[in-house]
Formats: C-alpha cells, structure tokens, sequence
C-alpha cells in the first residue's frame, strides 16, 4: 500500500517539475494587412451574390424559354402537344373568331348598327387576347381537346390512307382565306344520293315551290270555335336588286383577295405567335384539311335508309297520370286532342303529339324499343325515360324509308361523332386538361323533321273584299327557329341586348377556323359570360372555354 503511494507521488512531483513549453509570441497585424483581408472578404461575398443572382437569373431563362414553352400539355398515342405549339394554335383560333364576328358585324351594319358594334367589341376583344397568349400559363381545355381530336384525326386519315401533299398545302392555306362563290380547291363532294332519296328530294321540292306561290295552310284545332278553312294567298315574286344580281366572282379574284388576306394574317399572327408557315401548315391547314376529308369518307358509309316508323306520343310527369291516359286512349279517346291539352312536351303539343317519322336512333332508346315493337294503330302501354312518362302510338311503319335531309344530317353527325368517340377509345392520350362533359338535355328534345306547327293568322281585307264567310290565311310562324332537336324555340329579337350594358368577353372556340374573309350566315348574338353569339358552321356554339394553371 505504501509503496504505491510513494509511486504516486513521485509522478506527481515529476508532472509539476516538467517544463512547459514556450509559446510564439502573439504577431499583431498591421493595418494594410487588415484592409487587404476585408476586401477579400468584400469580394468574394460579392461574388457569391454575382453567382446566386446569375443561377436565379439564368434558371429563370432557362425556365421561360426552354422549360415552360417545351412543357408537354398533352400525348396522343406517342405524339406530344407541348406549350409553344399551344400557344400557336390558340392566336390561330383567336384571330379567326375575331374575323368571324367582324364578318357578321358586317350583316348588320346597315340596318341595325347597335347590333353590328356589339359584334365589333367581340371581335376586338378577341384580338386582345391573343396578344397576352404566348408566354402565359393559362390554357383552355377546349383548345387542348381540340389539337387532341386533331391528332386523332391525323393518326385515323393515316389509317385510311388520306394524305395531303405539299403543294397541296400551300393551296389550302390560301383557299381558307378565298371568296365563298370562288373556292381555289374544288370542295368535298356531297355523297351521292340513292335513287328512293332523289324522289323524296323532288316530292319536297314540289312542295316548297308550291308553298312559295302561296302561303301555307294551317289546319284548324280539333275543338276550336269559329275554325275557318284558310284559303292559299299569291306571294308575288321576289324583286330583283338594282343593278341586277352580283356577278360571280372570278378565280383570279378569289386567289387576289385570298393572297390579300393571308399576307394581313401572317403579319398580324405570325410575329407575335413566333409562328412559321411550316407551323401554321402542320398546326392548322393539315389537321383541318385531313378531318374534312376523313369525315367525307365516313359519311359515304352512312345508310341513305332504314327502318322508320311514324309516331305520335304524350308526355306526362308521372305514370298514374300516364296510366289514366293511356286508357283514355285505349278506350276511343281522340290521342292527338289529349297530346294537345295534356303533353308536357310543348314542342309537339300544338301538333297533336306528332314526332314523324323517326328511325332507332333518332330517340331515347327506351322510347324507340316500344315504338318499334308496334304495329299500325297500336298504342304503347306508359315508356319511362329522363324526361317523364310517354304513350306511343304508331300511325304507320316503313321497312326501308328514305331518310330526310334532316334525318341524313343527324345521322352523319351521329356517325362522325361515333368514330371520334372510337378513335379515342383506343388511343393512349395522357392530359390533365379535360373537356366538359356534354350536358344531358333538360327537356325532350323533338326527333329532327318533326311537323312543326304553323299559326293561322288573319289577314287584312283587300280593296276587292272576298264573298262569303271571312277568311282565315296561315302564314308560318316568324322569328322560331328549329333547335338542333328539331323542336321550335322562341326566337330572341335581332337587336336585343341584355339590360346589364356590360359586354362579355366571348371565349375563343378552336372549331371556328374557317376562312376569316368568309361572309357567314346572321346569327343573334348573346351576350353572356358563360356563351358568346353562335356562329355557323361551327359543330357547336362558343362554349366558354375555363382556364386552368398549367402545372
């Protein structure tokens, strides 16, 4: 024990005798050695500001005109949208509506000025659009969908074997912006039609005429006290204009004016869109000019017939109403008296109920299976749809009709509309951009060539008056346009505007690329913010087009 202690204390006494080591001498610096460090600290902090600065600067570049203009917005079976060419195409749809409506605004320059500067707003609030187009990250399903369907008729033309050349091309470019009476490329031809629909072309035409020579006759209401048989009144015939009638234009003047109106395009879109022609051509003249073509080719393969029958039907609300009605019916009540006082379906009321006839297609589906399984004079136990309770009755039945113009109008359409719907199908198409879905009617929509009804209105006497009981003259009914179901809609006067004087900014529609120097057919505008005026020749009106952040 004390033997370690001893050892212990000997370490301890050798540690504290141990010498310590001499240390340097503290070197004070002196003032320009000072000054030269801060500066190199100044520097390089400026430095590393400088850099910082210049990677914001250089990703913020890199961002806005690499990233951002490449950014894909969609791909369609390996073929990608991306921003630039969204951008393109956009000031393309914008400057085509803004045409459109100036060529409207036109019509109505003469007698209803009001009208035409309402036009001339929309069109000019189209142009500002499209100067705030490129470079911005707003994009419109609408338009995306559209160059979506656009790929898909490239892709299904490819399929069938429909090209379009180059200098074929050039043509087309130019034939958009060329008079309406003198097109530089002959137009797709009609389909030609079937003997049995040349008949009924000819029936109708008898027809018209004769209703031009006189006006028509309404048949006087079941029921209706005092109902006078109206007698056919001489329309005399239309005068020509002063001056005689316009000349055709010539193609030289067609390829004047269409080389006139391409050069102000091209300045006024070209530059600010950052647009070539070899973009314009592969963007907007090949996809237009291939779904022409496609649509052509499948309109060729649509039945000029089918099996039709020729109904009539009541509409109620509920089906103990639908139950008492139909054994109205069956029990030798007048059907088309009971349509008249008792059908909710306003567009088929007046006339008894009567729908025409009517193929498989042309109706609900429910509604159609029950009135094919009829038989001439057979009525249809009560038929549920979305739009209520029906009871059918079949006047006649036809095997193999001839569709009307009407009829073989919808059914093309049908027949478009199904291909798209099967080239989407099987397509692989990647998009956060969607269209909205197509609203589902509110009413019941009247087959198209229904009987519409025409109003029997008095006429002012003559200075020879007629003998015998006062006559009743029809003259049709003024201002009610058929509705794309066939069923008339009050008609909104030509020069109305809403009381709120605010205009709305009308949203562009990519399906409105036609010819800009293109005269169009009057249609009445609406000013709202969700629905600019429809404009002709469109597939459907100017759906208000929702911008979303791109991602």
């Amino acid at each position: 024990m004390n033997d370690n202690q001893d050892r212990l204390s000997s370490i301890r006494r050798t540690i504290r005798n141990r010498p310590s080591r001499p240390t340097a001498p503290t070197r004070r610096r002196t003032r320009s050695e000072r000054e030269a460090w801060q500066r190199r600290v100044f520097f390089l902090s400026m430095l590393a500001c400088v850099a910082l600065v210049a990677l914001i600067l250089g990703g913020g570049i890199i961002y806005e005109y690499v990233i951002k203009p490449n950014a894909v917005l969609a791909e369609v079976n390996g073929h990608e949208i991306r921003r630039k060419d969204y951008w393109k195409y956009q000031s393309i749809v914008l400057y085509d509506n803004a045409r459109q409506y100036e060529a409207i605004a036109s019509q109505f320059q003469a007698q209803q000025p009001d009208q035409a500067a309402q036009y001339l707003q929309f069109a000019a609030s189209f142009d500002l659009q499209r100067e705030d187009v490129w470079g911005s990250t707003d994009v419109s399903d609408v338009t995306i969908q559209q160059m979506i369907d656009d790929r898909l008729y490239m892709d299904g033309a490819e399929a069938m074997g429909v090209r379009v050349g180059e200098e074929e091309a050039e043509l087309l470019a130019l034939n958009r912006f060329s008079l309406p009476d003198a097109p530089l490329l002959t137009p797709q031809p009609s389909p030609t039609m079937s003997a049995a629909r040349a008949d009924m072309a000819t029936q109708t035409a008898a027809a018209e005429l004769s209703i031009a020579m006189g006006t028509p006759v309404a048949p006087p209401l079941v029921g209706t006290p005092g109902a006078v048989a109206a007698t056919p009144v001489p329309v005399p015939p239309e005068a020509t204009p002063p001056g005689g009638l316009p000349a055709t234009p010539t193609l030289a003047e067609s390829r004047t004016t269409a080389d006139i109106e391409f050069e102000i395009f091209r300045d006024e879109v070209f530059g600010p869109a950052h647009m070539s022609m070899d973009d314009y051509t592969r963007l907007s003249v090949i996809p237009l000019a291939l779904r022409e073509r496609v649509e052509h080719q499948v309109r060729n393969g649509v039945p000029q017939s089918a099996e039709q029958v020729e109904a009539e039907h009541i509409l109620v609300g509920t089906q103990d109403l639908a139950n008492e009605i139909h054994a109205q019916v069956t029990g030798g009540a007048d059907f088309e008296q009971i349509a008249r006082t008792s059908s909710t379906d306003t567009a088929t009321a007046p006339t008894g109920g009567k729908l025409g006839w009517i193929t498989r297609g042309q109706v609900d589906p429910a509604l159609a299976e029950a009135a094919f399984a009829l038989q001439p004079g057979q009525v249809s136990a009560p038929v549920q749809t979305q739009f209520g309770w029906h009871v059918i009755r079949v006047l006649d039945r036809s095997a193999d009709r001839p569709l009307s113009p009407e009829q073989y109008s919808a059914a093309t359409d049908d027949a478009i509309t199904a291909w798209l719907e099967t080239q989407r199908a099987q397509a692989q198409v990647e998009t956060e951009y969607q269209p909205e879905p197509t609203p589902t009617p509110a009413q019941f929509e009247v087959p198209p060539g229904a009987p519409t009804p025409i109003v029997a209105t008095p006429i002012a006497p003559t200075e020879a008056p007629l003998q015998g009981p006062s006559q009743v003259f029809a003259t049709p009914v003024v201002g009610v346009p058929a509705s794309p179901g066939g069923s008339p809609t009050p008609a909104t006067p030509v020069g109305s505007v809403q009381s709120d004087s605010t205009l709305a900014t009308p949203p562009a529609t990519p399906d409105s690329r036609s010819a800009a120097s293109k005269v169009l057919p009057i249609t009445t505008p609406a000013a709202s913010p969700n629905m600019a005026p429809s404009v002709p020749g469109l597939s459907t009106p100017f759906a208000s087009p929702e911008s979303s952040p791109a991602a």
